[in-house]
């Protein structure tokens, strides 16, 4: 088993990474917790593939449990569907001693976190995070949220979950489209502040097909040493810590656009990820060689996006109920090369709009527009 560990001012939790790790560690992380009744949220598609899996790994803990199931899907993750927990805690008269267990992928985990941010006020909660993309992005750092139809996670707050415990046996039963998109993420992390695991993925490529859980497992955990750090030094997202919105001004449009229901969260990244690297070199920021270096590493693995007709009023309203916006203009994240980023503040939607023309028109194996 691997551990990294979360340091905040005056707060700190751990993350647990293996195989066949969660039975003992949540059992010892919920008993540690001080709580008396514990109730699981996960959705629909996992709990009929893992039934009753948590409460059973709980069971020598002789705590209450209660599991509320909620439907699969990023276009559940609204106020409505956070209701659905409201109503369920209410329901079952959780109190501020009950503990929260997100078992499920990123959309799972930030309604869950939200929930016990805002639950009486706050109550603890622990993530199992059961996709590639939550281990390495959701379920640490304390981001909460859920979307509104103009804009993604834009309602939200920051609560830390008390502990992680990432089963890398889970990633078995996750469909190749889940884990390339999962995949994008350790990549981005690797591009915008670690080269040497950026070259470690570029070595292991192939370590979604056949799946390779000890190669992933070490990703993961200097993923999640990258992270950790970062969120350590500004949790709260003040400067540093946008950084890790890399790829993803052009990711939310994408979703936001296609009404969260065409594309994983980590596809549209990986594609706002190929246009933030060419805004990056257009601009002359990043070299050619580097360029090349990374667009022929994601190509292989990027979803292609045909977004519905897009004119510039539409791109810029878009962008501009994005979080990365300030005044008229974006906070747009940029390298310099591998594991080089840096936030370029006051960008122009214009010139964004006139390097996204010419992104479509060179890149059409990552990005199309209908009518365009």
């Amino acid at each position: 088993m691997k551990t990294v560990v979360v340091k905040i001012p005056g707060y700190e939790y751990s993350i647990a990474i293996g195989s066949q790790i969660l039975s003992q560690n949540l059992s010892e992380a919920v008993l540690k917790s001080g709580t008396d009744f514990v109730i699981v949220v996960t959705n629909s598609s996992l709990h009929k593939l893992y039934p009753n899996h948590v409460p059973l790994c709980l069971e020598k803990t002789r705590i209450p449990v209660e599991t509320c199931i909620l439907p699969d899907g990023e276009q559940y993750k609204n106020l409505e569907t956070l209701n659905q927990i409201y109503n369920f805690l209410l329901e079952k008269r959780a109190n501020r001693k009950t503990l929260l267990i997100a078992f499920g992928g990123g959309v799972l985990g930030d309604m869950t976190g939200f929930a016990a941010a805002t639950y009486m006020r706050g109550i603890d909660y622990i993530q199992i995070p059961t996709t590639l993309l939550s281990q390495v992005d959701s379920s640490i750092g304390g981001k909460t949220a859920v979307n509104h139809p103009l804009g993604k996670n834009m309602i939200g707050a920051f609560k830390q979950p008390i502990f992680v415990c990432m089963e890398s046996d889970f990633l078995k039963t996750l469909p190749p489209r889940e884990l390339k998109a999962g995949f994008f993420e350790l990549i981005k992390h690797g591009i915008i502040h670690d080269s040497s695991l950026f070259s470690f993925l570029r070595e292991h490529s192939g370590a979604l097909d056949p799946l390779n859980l000890s190669v992933l497992e070490q990703a993961i955990e200097s993923s999640c040493q990258v992270k950790a750090r970062i969120v350590e030094k500004d949790e709260k997202e003040k400067g540093l810590r946008a950084t890790l919105n890399f790829g993803h001004t052009l990711g939310h449009l994408i979703e936001t656009h296609t009404n969260y229901s065409s594309y994983l969260h980590g596809e549209a990244v990986g594609v706002g990820m190929v246009f933030a690297a060419f805004v990056s070199y257009e601009l002359k920021y990043l070299t050619e060689p580097t360029f090349q270096q990374i667009i022929s590493f994601l190509k292989p693995f990027i979803t292609p996006v045909v977004l519905p007709s897009l004119n510039f009023e539409a791109f810029q309203e878009l962008i501009m109920h994005d979080k990365k916006f300030e005044k008229d203009s974006v906070n747009f994240i940029m390298i310099s090369g591998i594991g080089q980023s840096f936030i370029q503040e006051d960008t122009s939607p214009k010139l964004l709009w006139r390097i996204f023309k010419k992104f479509i028109e060179s890149y059409p194996w990552a990005c199309q527009v209908q009518n365009n």
